[in-house]
C-alpha cells in the first residue's frame, strides 16, 4: 500500500489532499502542530475517508519529522505560514527551515521517498510588461516575508535536487479556492456583503488566476504518478480564467443576492493603506489588516502564465470552469459558514 505524508495537512490544501489519497486507498500520515485550530473538525471529516495517522509536532522538530517520513513512498510538503502580520523571523522558521528539515529527513531515512513542495506562483515575483512566467523563469523577490521565504525554501530544494541528493518536484499553484477554503474567499465574501468593493489596478482590469482545489489535487497526482522520470517543476493553475476581480465580485455577489458598489483607488494609495492596516494589526491596534501589501501588488499588477509544461508532460489540463467552482465554493461557505 502506497505511503504518504502529508504536511500541513489540517489547513486547506493540506488536508483536501489527504481526503484525496484517503479516498485512492493509500495509508496517509498527517503531520501538523497539535493545537492547530482546525485540528478537530479536520480530523473527524477525514476520518470519513479512512485511517489516517497523526503524528503532532513542529515542522523543524527533526527527530519527530524523520520519523514520520521513514517508511514513506512519498511526503507532500505544503506547510506554510502565510500570516501577513507575523514577523519575518517567523516566516524564515516555518517555511525555510521547516523545508530544509524536511528535506534532511528524506535525505537521511534508508528508502528516501519523493518529494513534492507545494510553493507558489508567488516566487517568480512581479513580470516585466508583456512577460509570460513560465518554470523557467528566474525567482524575484516581492520584499514580502511569505513570497520571499519560499523562494529561499525552492531555491534549497532545487539545490539538493540538482546535485543529486533528493528526488523532488515543485508545484507553483495560484489562487486556490474551492470547497474548505477558509481564508481566501471568506475575506471576499465579507467585502462583497459589506457591499463596498475595491479595485487598484493601474490601468485596465487584469485577470486573475485562480486553481480550483480540485485542479490542484489532480497536478499534484499527475507529478506523483510521473516521479520516477526526471523531476521538474510545474506551474499548477489556470493561465485562461477570463475573470476579473471585479468579476469575481460579481459572481459572489449575484449568489448572495447583493448590490455592490465598485470603488477604484489608486494602487499607491492602497499600498499606503495595508501598510498601515498591517503595522496597526501587528501591534494588536486593530483585529486584522484591512487588506495585505501581498494582496495590493498581486491584484494590481499584469501576470501572465504558461502551464504548457503540465500540458505537454503530465498531460494535465485546468478541468473546473472558473464560474463552476466558485459556485461550489460560494456553496460550501454557505453550508459550513452561514452569515
Amino acid at each position: 500500500m502506497r505511503q504518504i505524508l502529508i504536511t500541513g495537512s489540517f489547513g486547506f490544501v493540506g488536508s483536501r489532499l489527504a481526503a484525496h489519497f484517503l479516498r485512492a486507498g493509500c495509508q496517509v500520515r498527517l503531520l501538523d502542530l497539535p493545537n492547530h485550530p482546525h485540528k478537530q473538525v479536520q480530523l473527524a471529516w477525514l476520518r470519513e475517508f479512512g485511517d489516517p495517522d497523526l503524528i503532532e509536532t513542529d515542522i523543524c522538530d527533526a527527530g519527530r519529522v524523520t520519523d514520520a517520513v521513514r517508511g514513506c513512498d512519498d511526503v507532500i510538503h505544503v506547510a506554510a505560514l502565510l500570516n501577513s502580520i507575523a514577523p519575518y523571523q517567523q516566516f524564515h522558521r516555518v517555511n525555510v527551515l521547516g523545508t530544509q528539515t524536511v528535506c534532511q529527513a528524506c535525505l537521511s531515512v534508508q528508502s528516501a521517498p519523493h518529494l513534492t513542495l507545494v510553493s507558489t506562483s508567488d516566487v517568480f515575483g512581479i513580470p516585466r510588461p508583456g512577460e509570460v512566467i513560465t518554470e523557467d523563469s528566474p525567482f524575484r523577490t516581492w520584499d514580502e516575508p511569505y513570497a520571499d521565504t519560499k523562494i529561499e525554501a525552492a531555491r534549497h530544494v532545487r539545490m539538493l535536487r540538482s546535485e543529486g541528493k533528493l528526488s523532488a518536484s515543485i508545484v507553483y499553484p495560484g489562487w486556490v479556492y474551492g470547497p474548505g477554503d477558509r481564508q481566501f474567499f471568506p475575506a471576499v465574501i465579507d467585502m462583497v456583503k459589506s457591499g463596498v468593493v475595491f479595485t487598484w489596478h493601474r490601468s485596465a482590469a487584469l485577470e486573475i488566476y485562480l486553481i480550483h482545489i480540485d485542479d490542484l489535487i489532480a497536478g499534484v497526482q499527475k507529478i506523483m504518478d510521473h516521479r520516477h522520470q526526471p523531476c521538474q517543476d510545474f506551474l499548477i493553475l489556470d493561465s485562461q480564467t477570463g475573470m476579473t476581480t471585479v468579476d469575481l465580485y460579481n459572481e459572489i455577489a449575484h449568489y448572495y443576492a447583493k448590490t455592490i458598489k465598485q470603488v477604484h483607488l489608486p494602487y499607491n494609495l492602497m499600498m499606503t493603506l495595508a501598510k498601515a492596516t498591517q503595522t496597526l494589526a501587528r501591534y494588536r491596534l486593530l483585529p486584522a489588516p484591512l487588506l495585505s501589501t501581498t494582496d495590493v501588488k498581486a491584484f494590481g499588477n499584469e501576470f501572465r502564465f504558461s502551464t504548457e509544461r503540465a500540458a505537454r508532460l503530465l498531460d494535465w489540463r485546468p478541468a473546473v470552469e472558473p464560474r463552476q467552482g466558485i459556485s461550489e465554493a460560494l456553496q460550501w461557505q454557505s453550508n459550513n459558514f452561514p452569515r
